[in-house]
């Protein structure tokens, strides 16, 4: 047999002959080591298919066939750059390259983790049992979190690069990956857009097997010719074939090399690649015989090089069934490989499961210690700064006291629409960036820039209304320190100005807290006062994790609420700071106020009715409490300032002792968050007499002034449903109910 192969080898020799010239870069050593770990990756999938064909594993995907790719690529990357300058975003087929980057790092062992993630083991480093296996995360060897939306990938790959180029890191490297099936997604012009807007270090691969699950690409991808795709963007342009380790090692060389050189990003083709055993268990696994195997390619190089002999590499045997090991000779290393895999499969197996108990840990990080707040919060004309003067002052207070990037639409030259960033610009040049008009863009490159675990990303959605389009991201954000087990997190600030004013109509007038709300792990901010608004951002930043932080256009040049330290009592100075912000200046105030996160504030005190509400609705209700009093009732008003996680306490406290519940917001009332909180209270404190108010129940706000007031909450409605309220009885009234006119009958 070992004859054979021999020459089967000298058969093949004019192929391998320019790789056998090339190998002069490569040691004995590394050549082996790639060869090991190639098929430790290989053997260590095939026996989760095995388990899978038993009925012993229920999901699992793998990436056999791209193991000679995927080591050529770590030898090549690790001989440019060091972890800690390094960043890669793989997809659940890069199993074999993380392990030898891994390998070639001083961290052995990938197997065994990935057993205890495909088992779903407690032990699972990566997630704890909460992924799918290849959901992987080992930030201090530069592999970022991968998740399963894989064109997400990009976005974040282009992020952490742009965060490289902003913390001053020089040589830095970021290489994302993604199949050819998910060039389709917009993600990768979102990521090509960003890469070439702002001249970002990524290399991204896109590994072509010429199949997406199954479909194929004439059905399923629109781009004809890659070099001219890449050549649109102003980038570099480079392609190998996947199945031969030295022109990938060469390839992944010279393309990661002019990355890394120029600083400056490239595209890359990887083609040719095998699919060996279909996508996933939940398709057909068998292993394809009729495909080209790689490492039967690469084995037999090494054998004519003289790296190992012809006993030591796998071989191709006939054989009958579907099974991998039916169809092979494992040969010496790969039977040593077998055996610590089985080893490592039966350890996994045998180690516990996740303590259900543990669900609701790591929901969200830790909110930021904050001592008391000094001032009044019922004092209502105690400042002069306007809300977005108090919004570019704590943006300064933040660049000066953080690593951090502020971007978004107009934000610089312009100073945002709202004007809530202006005068940044000419203060933090290179970290007050204008992005392109694209939401899931400036959302994705944050979320990846924030990565860094010293950064901080404060991104501004030019309309609340346009942050639907990053929905994907927000939930990706909400679910990221959970599903990591607590290991890592993002801390972006989604800014947003939001609600209906001004004759804003449809696309500049939604209220969004009830589409985002029920997004677990998110916090979502929306201050009413100057005072709040700068504390609320800082103690946003402070966090460290992901906040919407929603602004109501309504307040944006308004100063409201108590002052701000640092604000000068004399009239004329007072009058100075007003024309400092009036010119789009920066105001120096504010400095040390922190807002806590998830408390709520008492805007005014009351005995009959409790009011919940949060941004302009806090002064809708102010305004309504002042007529209510001239009818005798005595209204409560609190400010939510944090909507999620709301101060429930806050609420419980002063509904139990009114008696009565009124939540007022801008949004509709149909699915708005005021029914969460009415839904909390109400089973609470059952027989609570409750009511929600807000807009009407109509698609959208419209352009007419007339109709926009006849369309949005007033003082009129929240006094009606008031006095409705009191009128029907005393507090905790038994037995009322409230059918929303659009469900009534009759």
């Amino acid at each position: 047999m070992a004859g054979e192969l021999l020459t089967w080898a000298r058969q093949r020799r004019r192929m391998f002959n320019h790789e056998k010239e090339t190998m002069k870069g490569l040691t004995k050593e590394e050549l082996i080591l790639a060869y090991r770990v190639g098929m430790r990756a290989r053997l260590a999938e095939q026996r989760i298919v095995r388990l899978v064909s038993q009925g012993k594993v229920k999901f699992a995907i793998w990436g056999s066939g791209e193991e000679v790719h995927g080591t050529a690529t770590a030898l090549a990357l690790s001989k440019l750059v060091k972890p800690e300058k390094f960043g890669f975003n793989g997809h659940y087929r890069s199993g074999a390259l993380i392990s030898m980057w891994c390998e070639l790092h001083g961290r052995s062992g990938f197997a065994l983790d990935l057993f205890r993630q495909q088992f779903s083991k407690a032990t699972d480093p990566y997630s704890g049992g909460r992924q799918m296996v290849y959901h992987l995360s080992i930030p201090e060897l530069g592999i970022l979190p991968i998740q399963s939306p894989v064109g997400m990938q990009l976005g974040k790959a282009a992020g952490y690069a742009q965060g490289f180029v902003k913390k001053g890191v020089e040589g830095a490297l970021v290489v994302a990956v993604v199949g050819d099936g998910s060039t389709a997604e917009g993600d990768l012009h979102e990521a090509m857009n960003a890469a070439s807007v702002w001249s970002l270090p990524l290399l991204i691969l896109v590994t072509d097997n010429r199949i997406a699950i199954s479909t194929r690409p004439e059905d399923g991808r629109g781009i004809k010719d890659f070099g001219n795709y890449a050549k649109a963007f102003g980038m570099s342009f480079f392609d190998v074939d996947g199945k031969r380790f030295q022109d990938v090692f060469d390839a992944t060389t010279e393309a990661a090399g002019t990355v890394q050189r120029e600083q400056r990003a490239a595209l890359m083709l990887v083609h040719g690649l095998p699919r060996l055993n279909g996508h996933s268990s939940a398709g057909n696994y068998r292993f394809d015989l009729e495909q080209p195997d790689p490492l039967l390619d690469f084995g037999l190089q090494l054998v004519e090089l003289g790296v190992v002999k012809a006993g030591d590499i796998l071989e191709r045997t006939g054989g009958r069934g579907a099974d991998f090991y039916a169809h092979h000779r494992l040969g010496r290393i790969a039977a040593e490989e077998d055996r610590q895999v089985v080893a490592w499969m039966k350890q996994a197996l045998g180690e516990p499961d996740p303590d259900p108990s543990t669900i609701h840990a790591y929901i969200r990080p830790p909110f930021p210690e904050v001592g008391k707040e000094d001032a009044d919060s019922r004092n209502l004309n105690g400042t002069v700064v306007t809300f977005a003067g108090a919004l570019r002052a704590a943006h300064k207070s933040i660049l000066e006291r953080y690593p951090a990037l502020v971007l978004g639409q107009d934000i610089g030259k312009l100073g945002g629409v709202m004007q809530a960033t202006a005068g940044l610009k000419k203060l933090f040049p290179h970290r007050v960036l204008d992005a392109p008009l694209n939401e899931p863009l400036i959302v994705g490159t944050a979320t990846g820039a924030a990565l860094h675990r010293d950064f901080r990303v404060l991104c501004e959605i030019q309309f609340g209304d346009y942050s639907l389009n990053a929905y994907h991201w927000f939930v990706y954000l909400g679910n990221l320190f959970w599903s990591s087990n607590g290991k890592t997190r993002a801390g972006v600030v989604v800014r947003m100005p939001t609600d209906p004013f001004g004759g804003g109509a449809i696309y500049h007038s939604m209220s969004v807290e009830g589409f985002f709300g029920s997004i677990p792990g998110l916090v979502i901010l929306m201050p009413s006062t100057s005072h709040d608004a700068y504390g609320l951002l800082c103690s946003a930043v402070d966090y460290g994790g992901p906040v919407l932080f929603l602004e109501p256009k309504w307040c944006y040049r308004r100063a409201q609420g108590p002052r701000l330290p640092g604000e000068p009592t004399d009239e004329t100075g007072r009058e100075e700071l007003r024309n400092q912000i009036r010119h789009g200046d920066v105001p120096r105030v504010g400095e040390g106020l922190r807002v806590p996160l998830g408390r709520g504030a008492i805007r005014r005190d009351g005995n009959d009715l409790t009011i919940v509400a949060w941004g302009r609705a806090v002064w809708t209700s102010l305004d309504a409490a002042r007529r209510l009093t001239a009818q005798g009732i005595d209204a409560e008003i609190l400010d939510l300032r944090t909507i999620v996680p709301p101060d429930l306490e806050l609420i419980q406290a002063s509904v139990s002792r009114t008696g009565r519940l009124l939540v007022a917001h801008e949004d509709r009332t149909f699915h708005g968050f005021g029914r969460q909180i009415q839904g909390w209270m109400t089973e609470s404190i059952p027989g609570l007499a409750s009511r929600v108010v807000g807009m009407k129940e109509v698609p959208g706000v419209a352009q007419s002034p007339v109709l926009e007031k006849g369309t949005v909450l007033t003082v009129d409605d929240i006094v009606a449903c008031a006095v409705e309220l009191v009128e029907n009885g005393p507090g905790l009234h038994r037995g009322w109910s409230y059918i929303p006119r659009r469900f009534s009958r009759g």
